[in-house]
């Protein structure tokens, strides 16, 4: 998934990567501009913090007069006119998909996003199906986990980074310099080197065709562009069974994995794998 953002702060855009967003900050001056950054249909949504960014409660209208149809998500610490109820309503009257309270919740953000992006490409969950000859690769959005032919992959943190961010745009390619941008923060990784995005291609695939050799062929390379999962999903049916991929056991409980800590990041050096 691809997102276009505005005004959000470095730890929420952070906490995005690390859950397989790949989000791309910009300075948008005015609803023209947000307008022409997303009229040719690259990102699968925008996410404007109202007050930050100046564009205000009215912002999604605009795109919709000029058939934008991507989805809009605002932020706002709400108006002194009118309660938050009226004001969220009228940004939703006007184009938006939803609107949260600042300061916004990381957690409540990415949700929120993946269910707006979900009723919008008629999917219920976030579990996705990719098929290439006799292998079936099974990525939970939710989870983070993997899975070919039903047999789980062991993945390192940044692995998991890189396979959740090529999940979410399948068919679209990834550059290297965008695959890095997304998986090391600035301030708390140590600065990689480029080829490091190789390295971890390989690694997937070494890993996936241990487990099926077909699988190995997922991840395409697009030579001079970047990588790119070369498949359409299938999203999951809502079945009860796949209702139970969403969960955990702990214990003796069955819990959402949100409640719990998920896959640490791998820390120190670019090359620490």
């Amino acid at each position: 998934m691809k997102v276009l953002a505005a005004g959000l702060d470095d730890t929420t855009m952070a906490f995005m990567r690390n859950n397989g967003v790949a989000v791309e900050k910009q300075d948008i001056n005015d609803v023209e501009e947000l307008q022409s950054w997303l009229q040719d249909g690259f990102y699968d949504a925008g996410i404007i913090d109202l007050e930050k960014s100046g564009l205000g409660i009215y912002a999604a209208r605009t795109l919709r007069a000029g058939k934008i149809t991507t989805s809009m998500i605002g932020i706002s610490t709400g108006s002194e006119d009118r309660v938050w109820g009226d004001h969220r309503a009228m940004f939703l009257e006007n184009g938006g998909d939803d609107l949260l309270r600042g300061p916004v919740n990381p957690r409540e953000l990415v949700a929120s996003l993946r269910a707006v992006t979900r009723r919008f490409k008629g999917a219920l969950l976030d579990i996705f199906e990719y098929k290439r000859g006799d292998a079936t690769l099974k990525v939970n959005m939710t989870t983070k986990s993997v899975q070919i032919n039903g047999f789980a992959v062991d993945l390192t943190g940044k692995e998991l980074s890189m396979m959740l961010l090529l999940a979410s745009t399948p068919g679209r390619v990834l550059s290297k310099e965008i695959l890095l941008t997304q998986m090391y923060v600035e301030g708390i990784d140590d600065e990689p080197v480029m080829k490091i995005i190789d390295v971890f291609i390989c690694k997937l695939r070494r890993k996936f065709e241990n487990i099926h050799p077909d699988s190995a062929k997922f991840i395409e390379t697009v030579w001079g562009r970047g990588y790119m999962l070369g498949v359409t999903p299938t999203p999951v049916d809502a079945s009860l069974s796949s209702f139970s991929e969403l969960t955990e056991t702990v214990g003796s409980r069955t819990v959402l994995p949100m409640y719990r800590k998920g896959p640490s990041q791998d820390k120190g050096s670019g090359l620490n794998m």
